[in-house]
């Protein structure tokens, strides 16, 4: 038997290497079960928490959620049983995810990009230092701290992507096509569809690359026949296994508020007006300045994240000390402050993906080929045009317009995490062909025009924070607020004092920066004489590397930001909650007004909310917040302050979506019960016929919903015929997620409105097991034309996107393992031959 070559396999050391990376950072949730106050993930969990009830009960997956806006569909975030690309996602986290979901999601980046670098070529511990560096750059790590664990496996994933299209470009066919479906399938999967979107860009701009250079090699007929067929085919698999996923998503977002709007605009909201998608102010709130794009190598450019803690010997406590004394000083290092000042409304901090890997990315672009130089070049461009939104409207105001899809995403400066994976990809491209050339003249030569183009930036960015403006918008309100003063003078002075801290937090990162890069130059100067190993020149670069980003990343996530069951704590039962868990009946919504009622998804974990939080809320419910039910929520309130009674007509909206129980407190005493509710089904007395979306919804504010409905006619053409007797019910019998029943009884027959938000995909109404038309009522609710008599309804939600476009989707995933395998096989024999 032949003796094991340890050195020709050491580099599967860096599988091991990456975990002990990521259990070093997230050492409080390994060793002392603490975990990250995430705010997305407290959402999440409040409002999937029935669902995951439900689920464990029946034992299918939970498809409509009722726990928040009154009833939407859970499509969005739902699982499919059996899938088998399950395994393929937990292959990138080693199984961890559910236990340890935040330093496996930064395990995932820093496998998945090593793995797409060797798809480059690039050596196995050259791509270990850079995946490592990659994953913990703060646009990462913060990202973490918010909950933003979907978009963070998008990105990684990514990576797969381009690493399967490197290997068909190599002409590395049977892997290349499982490696471009294998990653496509888990892209897709991640459910991040803004990040996927991005990274049909930076595809289309190498795929672009790689045609014209095959063109110019005389080979363009390989590319036609066998490079994009085959990534076509691939790419489709993989696709395919998501087929459910993607189906279910692009049938919710016409019905969701990224799809086409129903009414017309409010007055002064016309220029801000789309007919379909997000409305421009709205989609790109979050655009990241021109400027603010150098964070990429100067973390606090900008003046970092917008709670950012005080150096106490910095400008701003310095003369905190001088006119207030060290117990004032001591108050305020205590807290936070918002010293960003760019142009986004706020952010958790900077996108640094750090000095000396952008120092590598400028090197490689000295010394790549013009093969590789040309996309990444382009491929980041594309991701700064996109990150800057609104601040360079003639690109992305025309492309939000014509391009499919693009208006239906916001936070522009997103795009930049794929700009990471390009800069990471060019930083290890560069780095790895020094090595593989050895270092001549024309390395030399690059090094230095690498090193003057980036120190020669950091100079006039250190220049240039003399000159910024670096006041904050709201400096001198905080500061109003803070010291409970309106003497101008006094906020004068703190806030040139502020704007002093802004300009040395600038000039004091910079100087850092400037040193890190001199000594990456300076082991490269070192290897170039001869004085460093290889070995030791890489190591050396690497830890530098890493030690630049893990440090910045430390400011944002420490050990402090660690708590022990902050979810526990967070979705903990106040009296209030309590209270109302104690009615009979679980059948009704509540309404929470301690809360940013439709924003937050706390009282969701309890009770079926009025409110809720999901950023695509259904765009007819959305309609009813925006126009009727802040309407009413405010009257709702004024009353109680006045301890009115109020009239049903006052509230229509909030009496027809049941609406039961108020919390005004955490005490049971501040829990108000609405006689006015309507329950779960009514008959009504008569129609209020209407043609058009805006008659619904200024007839809504009118009408007593007990004994009226409103109808689109122009829409719902069916004979509708109404009739109410006294002792005319509709009963609801069972309440679930997926299945509905009632029971009703009446005289005559008639028209009933059920408290349920109207869906048109997916949902199937039966009396006595025979199909009947849903109706909209009420703009957002259901109503059935009933026959005289005792019947059973029945509304089942069984969507066809759902079952077919399932079992599609576990066949393509089987096929995907069996590429995948034979793939291995075929380069296992191929190496052995």
């Amino acid at each position: 038997m032949d003796k094991f070559n340890f050195k020709k396999y050491n580099w599967v050391l860096a599988i091991p290497a990456f975990f002990i990376l990521t259990f070093i950072y997230f050492s409080p949730e390994f060793i002392d079960g603490k975990s990250l106050n995430q705010s997305d993930l407290i959402h999440f969990e409040g409002m999937s928490h029935a669902s995951q009830a439900e689920a464990k009960r029946t034992g299918e997956p939970p498809l409509w959620n009722t726990a928040m806006f009154s009833g939407m569909p859970e499509l969005l975030f739902s699982s499919l049983q059996g899938d088998p690309t399950h395994y393929m996602y937990l292959a990138t986290n080693l199984g961890l995810y559910k236990t340890y979901e935040n330093p496996m999601t930064v395990f995932a980046l820093m496998i998945c990009l090593w793995i797409g670098l060797m798809c480059f070529r690039v050596k196995p511990w050259v791509g270990f230092f850079i995946s490592a560096a990659f994953a913990f750059n703060t646009f990462f790590i913060t990202s973490l701290e918010a909950g933003h664990i979907t978009k963070l496996n998008a990105i990684a994933y990514s990576a797969l992507v381009l690493g399967g299209m490197r290997l068909l470009f190599d002409k590395k066919w049977w892997m290349g096509a499982a490696l471009l479906a294998f990653g496509v399938c888990i892209e897709i999967r991640a459910s991040h569809y803004q990040i996927t979107y991005y990274l049909i860009f930076v595809c289309l701009m190498y795929g672009l690359s790689e045609l014209y250079f095959y063109f110019k090699n005389g080979e363009i007929k390989v590319f036609l026949t066998r490079v994009i067929p085959i990534g076509i085919l691939a790419a489709s698999l993989g696709a395919s296994t998501q087929l459910w996923r993607v189906w279910t998503t692009k049938e919710y977002s016409e019905y969701s508020i990224r799809g086409k709007k129903e009414l017309s605009a409010q007055a002064g909201q016309e220029n801000n007006y789309t007919e379909e998608g997000l409305d421009k102010d709205y989609a790109f709130s979050w655009s990241e300045g021109k400027m603010e794009s150098l964070t990429l190598i100067s973390p606090n450019f900008l003046g970092g994240s917008s709670q950012e803690t005080l150096e106490k010997d910095g400008p701003f406590l310095t003369m905190i000390s001088k006119n207030y004394g060290q117990q004032a000083v001591q108050q305020l290092s205590q807290i936070k402050l918002p010293l960003y000042f760019g142009e986004q409304p706020f952010t958790g901090g900077p996108i640094y993906q750090g000095a000396i890997l952008s120092f590598l990315f400028i090197l490689g672009l000295f010394v790549l080929d013009k093969r590789d130089r040309i996309w990444l070049i382009s491929s980041l461009l594309m991701a700064l045009f996109f990150a800057w939104g609104k601040h360079l409207q003639w690109f992305n105001y025309t492309l939000f317009d014509i391009l499919p899809g693009m208006n239906k995403f916001r936070t522009p400066a997103m795009a930049l995490g794929i700009g990471c994976v390009v800069m990471a990809l060019g930083a290890a491209l560069g780095f790895n062909k020094i090595i593989n050339d050895g270092w001549d003249e024309k390395t030399q030569k690059a090094a230095y025009k690498a090193a003057g183009a980036t120190g020669g930036l950091l100079i006039i960015m250190w220049v240039a924070a003399g000159f910024m403006d670096v006041s904050g918008a709201r400096d001198a309100a905080i500061f109003s607020q803070m010291f409970q003063t309106q003497d101008a003078n006094l906020i004068r002075n703190l806030t040139s004092a502020m704007e002093a801290e802004r300009i040395s937090m600038i000039r004091g990162d910079v100087v850092r920066s400037f040193i890190l890069i001199a000594l990456a130059c300076g082991v490269f100067y070192l290897y170039s004489k001869n004085k460093l190993k290889l070995w030791l020149a890489v190591g050396l670069v690497g830890v530098l590397t890493i030690g630049d980003v893990w440090s910045v990343a430390k400011r944002y996530i420490n050990k402090e930001s660690f708590k022990v069951d902050t979810n526990k704590q967070t979705h903990k039962a106040t009296p209030a909650d309590t209270y109302i868990l104690a009615d009979k009946d679980p059948n009704f919504r509540v309404l929470n007004l301690t809360e940013n009622t439709f924003n937050e998804a706390k009282t969701s974990y309890f009770h079926k909310s009025i409110g809720g939080y999901f950023p695509a809320k259904l765009r007819r419910y959305q309609d009813l917040i925006e126009r009727e039910l802040s309407r009413e929520i405010q009257v709702f309130a004024n009353a109680v302050q006045k301890g009115d009674t109020l009239q049903v007509r006052e509230i229509p909206a909030l009496n027809m979506l049941n609406m039961k129980y108020t919390i005004l407190g955490p005490q049971k005493e501040a829990v108000l019960q609405n006689p006015n509710a309507l329950g779960n089904a009514w008959f009504v007395e008569h129609i209020e016929k209407v043609n058009t979306p805006d008659e619904e919804m200024e007839a809504l504010a009118s009408i007593d919903p007990s004994k009226q409905a409103i109808v689109n006619v122009a829409r719902f053409k069916q004979e509708i015929k109404t009739s109410k007797s006294e002792g005319d019910k509709v009963e609801l019998t069972e309440y679930g997620h997926r299945r509905l029943k009632y029971k009703s009884n009446s005289k005559n027959g008639g028209f009933a409105v059920f408290s349920e938000v109207y869906y048109p995909a997916g949902w199937v109404a039966k009396i006595d097991g025979k199909e009947t038309d849903i109706i909209c009522a009420n703009y957002v609710l259901r109503g059935i034309q009933l026959p005289a008599g005792e019947h059973e309804i029945t509304f089942d939600f069984d969507p066809v996107s759902f079952v077919v476009g399932g079992t599609i989707s576990k066949i393509a995933g089987y096929l995907c393992w069996i590429l995948l395998g034979f793939a291995i096989f075929m380069s296992v024999r191929a190496k052995k031959e």
